[in-house]
């Protein structure tokens, strides 16, 4: 067989399969997995009779070979596939066979056909088993499907019966679910077969049984049940009709025949049936609620819409959110009610808003000329009808009065703004006149902007009459602010400093003079016209003032500067860039307002860039002349006077220009003063003959590097002092110079007598024997010995005054006078070193373990001998006083 041939076959194969599934829906999956294996291989056979066509003549025969296995593993999968099917059919038959009488209890006739038919022979599953298997599939599932429809739809109404009692018992009674739970658990009979289906009819019936016993205690709670729920829906039914449900005389009527006959009902069908009855009538007074609760809002909501109401908030309250879906009687009783106040609300809020209306409509008719009302009686007599009827209008009545009377509240309100823009108009026009003319100064008064004109008639009439007064009180205020900015001007000239203000007293006079005129006027175009010839007068007048401060100020500038250049001071940079920008000022004023302004600019260029800047030259230079001359006094330059002068300057410097250059003028005067030159010239001499006077000190020391430097600068000194100066400045510059040389020499001249000393004390330790004991003779009588042996007072004092000495004169004469008393000290202590030979002679025999009497004895003894060897009274004394500084050493040596 062909590839068309098996497709012809595997056709009729899936035909068969779909026959079993039609007559056992469970075996689909099973089925369909041996159909798709055959169509599998029939593909791979397909693919191969293909190849075998387009193969070359070498691959022909191993191709065919693969064609002849294919088709032979297809023909033996079909032969399975027929017998695992006929199977199939075989075990379904034989259990349609096994419920056959039960069957006949639903259809007898079909039952007794389908028994009669009678499963083939089926051997080894060829084509002509096939063939039989076909026909026995067709026979018996037209039959079958028959039967099975019928039973399916048997067993369908048996499980919805007994639902449907559960359902209604249940309401009543408890059920064991137990008893019922083959009912409970089965939804549908759907994908179950004919052998299940016969089952699940036998188990439901099982369950009617136990629903049946049940029956008298289920009427009887029915039966109270609908007694209850029949008077409690006509409580509500009554509640509806107060507040105004409209429903059917027969509607009450029908629900008082199914409270009678539950009454006198026996048998549950009659009590499901009065049951049925009831929950109809819920459902239509259901209905008949939602209906009206939709309608209420949708009627209200019309009539306000369609009488151009607004339904905001602000006008009529907001309907209650109320749901009429999936809601009881009790609910929707309750939403209805909800509604039914919600309608009361909006008739208030309606009424309020109408009274409102009307009063504004009343406040209009008080004022006839700005609302344009005609007929104010009419107008009136409207209004108290309509306050009158609204007392029982109700929502049409309350929109038809609503329509007209917004009408006429509109209208009004538009006359009422026409007449605020014809004030605002000529508010505006007054006020722009008035900025033409003022500069500063503003109406105190302001008009209502007209996007603010969306009030009510009350508070637009107030609006009104608040710009009207604007308008008639315009002249006064226009004259209020004139003065406003005269005042502003004349006050703003007064800040100008006292020293110029003179220059525009004029003006100010003049201002004052013209603001008194402008009080008296009343009309507005006398008042514009004077307060703008004011202000030309006062711009003409400005610019002369201003010229004239300059020129004052350019007076005292030329003057200073004529000071300060005989003073021969140099006119700073930027004091000359200063007084360039103070002449290129411009005195034209746009604006009277400008003229203190520019005023105020030349006074600042003129104290803070000029004034200043020479002011702090002058005291720059005070600073440094009073340093100068300090260091002058230092050296002892008899200058005072001009300190004191100069210290008085600085501590109260001068504030004007003038002032400035007159200081100058005295510093210059200082500088080239010829006693002041003598000054400075005497202690220049003073100081050149000291220092070369002293030049022969340091060659004496053996300074020749030192003595070099100041040869050098000495010999500087005439060529400088020739080069006469007018100024002190050279002079003082060659006197500070020998100060500082004078300081310099006295400074190494202590050095050098600090040396000497170190060196005169080394000498006397190393010449002098005895100098210890000479050390404390003298410690302790130094004023005796220097006047009895040598004065050492005298030495210490020139040592000291050597110190503090600013004289280089007499610190030479000290120096050499302190060196020639060293000098004749350390002699003087070598002598005394004779005096000492003769004091062991006097000490002997002296015992530091004595008694303090006798060592007294002993001291004074030795001294009286002393005195009797020596007439010298310098030597007596010394040895008298060594002696006893040798005993009490002794002494002190044992203790120790």
């Amino acid at each position: 067989m062909d590839s068309h041939g098996w497709r012809r076959e595997l056709d009729k194969f899936a035909e068969l399969k779909g026959i079993l599934v039609s007559v056992n829906p469970i075996l689909e999956e099973q089925a369909n997995r041996q159909v798709r294996n055959l169509y599998d291989i029939f593909a791979s056979l397909s693919k191969l009779e293909n190849d075998l066509t387009n193969a070359g003549l070498l691959k022909k025969r191993k191709v065919q070979t693969e064609v002849d296995k294919t088709t032979s593993e297809l023909e033996d999968a079909f032969m399975r596939a027929t017998r695992d099917f006929a199977e199939l059919f075989r075990k379904e038959h034989r259990d349609v066979v096994a419920i056959i009488p039960k069957l006949q209890a639903i259809k007898p006739a079909e039952s007794k056909s389908i028994s009669t038919i009678s499963f083939p022979g089926i051997g080894a599953g060829d084509m002509k088993d096939f063939e039989k298997l076909m026909e026995f599939a067709k026979s018996y599932s037209k039959l079958y499907l028959i039967i099975f429809e019928d039973v399916s739809r048997e067993v369908k109404s048996v499980l919805d019966e007994n639902k449907a009692t559960v359902d209604t018992y249940e309401r009543h009674v408890t059920i064991d679910k137990s008893e019922v739970s083959t009912t409970v658990s089965n939804e549908d009979v759907a994908g179950l077969t004919m052998r299940d289906l016969i089952i699940l009819n036998d188990k439901l019936m099982e369950d009617r049984k136990y629903l049946n016993s049940r029956k008298d205690e289920v009427s009887k709670m029915l039966g109270s049940s609908l007694v209850s729920d029949t008077e409690s829906l006509q409580a509500s039914v009554e509640t509806a009709a107060r507040l105004g449900l409209d429903l059917p005389m027969e509607f009450s009527q029908q629900l008082r025949i199914i409270a009678r006959d539950a009454s006198k009902a026996q048998d549950l069908t009659s009590l499901v049936s009065l049951e049925n009855q009831l929950h109809t009538s819920k459902i239509k007074m259901a209905n008949m609620l939602r209906d009206k609760i939709i309608n209420i809002k949708h009627e209200v909501t019309q009539k306000i819409v369609d009488g151009g109401i607004p339904t905001t908030s602000e006008v009529i309250p907001n309907p209650p959110s109320v749901s009429v879906e999936g809601e009881g009687i009790a609910g929707l009783l309750s939403s209805y009610q909800r509604m039914v106040e919600w309608e009361g609300q909006v008739r208030i809020a309606l009424r309020e808003r109408l009274y409102e209306l009307l009063d504004d409509v009343e406040k209009a008719s008080e004022v006839p000329d700005d609302t344009g009302i005609k007929d104010v009686i009419t107008v009136r007599q409207y209004i108290a009808d309509s306050k009158k009827s609204l007392k029982s209008a109700d929502i049409d009545e309350m929109v038809r009065i609503y329509i007209k009377v917004k009408a006429m509240d509109e209208e009004y309100r538009k006359a009422i703004i026409d007449s605020i823009r014809n004030y605002l108009t000529r508010f505006n026009e007054l006020a722009t006149s008035a900025d033409r003319v003022l500069d500063h100064a503003q109406l105190s008064k302001k008009a209502p902007k007209v996007e603010e004109m969306e009030g009510g008639i009350t508070y637009l009439l107030e609006s009104l009459s608040t710009l009207r007064q604007a308008v008639e009180s315009g002249v006064a205020t226009f004259r209020e602010a004139c003065q406003q900015e005269i005042d502003a001007i004349v006050h703003d000239l007064q800040t100008v400093k006292p020293a110029y203000a003179e220059i525009f007293m004029p003006i100010i006079v003049e201002l004052d003079e013209g603001s008194n005129r402008i009080q008296v006027m009343d009309d507005f175009t006398e008042i514009k016209s004077e307060m703008r010839s004011i202000k030309e007068t006062m711009l003409a007048k400005a610019k002369d003032s201003l010229e004239n401060l300059r020129y004052r100020l350019g007076v005292k500038i030329r003057l200073a500067a004529a000071k300060l250049m005989g003073a021969g001071v140099e006119i700073p940079p930027e004091v000359q860039e200063a007084i360039s920008e103070l002449n290129s000022i411009g005195v034209a004023a746009d604006n009277v307002f400008a003229l203190p302004a520019i005023a105020r600019k030349m006074i600042e260029i003129y104290e803070k860039k000029i004034s200043n800047n020479v002011i702090d030259q002058l005291e720059s230079e005070v600073d440094s002349l009073i340093t100068s001359l300090e260091k002058a006094k230092s050296i002892g330059v008899k200058v005072e006077k001009e300190l004191k002068m100069l210290t008085s300057l600085k501590e109260k410097p001068p504030t004007e220009l003038e002032e400035a250059a007159d200081a100058f003028d005295k510093l210059m005067n200082l500088t080239t003063s010829p006693q002041v030159h003598k000054k400075i010239r005497d202690r220049v001499d003073e100081a050149y003959l000291q220092i070369k006077n002293a030049v022969g000190l340091f060659e004496e020391q053996g300074m020749s590097e030192f003595v070099e430097r100041l040869k050098m600068l000495i010999d500087q000194v005439p060529a400088k002092l020739e080069n006469e100066s007018p100024h002190v400045n050279d002079a003082l510059d060659v006197c500070l110079t020998l100060a500082n040389i004078q300081e310099e020499m006295l400074s190494v001249i202590k050095n050098i007598s600090n040396m000497s000393g170190e060196r005169h004390d080394r000498e006397l330790r190393e010449k002098s024997q005895y100098y210890s004991t000479i050390e404390r003779v003298v410690e302790n009588h130094q004023d005796q010995f220097s006047k009895i042996v040598f004065n050492i007072n005298k030495m210490k004092e020139l040592e000291s005054t050597l110190n503090v000495l600013s004289n280089l004169d007499e610190t030479i004469t000290c120096f050499h006078e302190l060196e020639n008393m060293r000098k004749s000290w350390l002699e003087k202590s070598i002598a005394m070193d004779d005096w000492h030979k003769s004091l062991r002679m006097f000490m002997t025999g002296f015992s530091p373990a004595a008694k303090a009497d006798e060592r007294d004895k002993f001291i004074e003894d030795a001294i009286r001998k002393i005195k009797e060897t020596y007439s010298r009274e310098d030597i007596s004394s010394y040895l008298s006083w060594a002696v006893r500084e040798s005993a009490q050493a002794l002494v002190g040596a044992r203790k120790t």
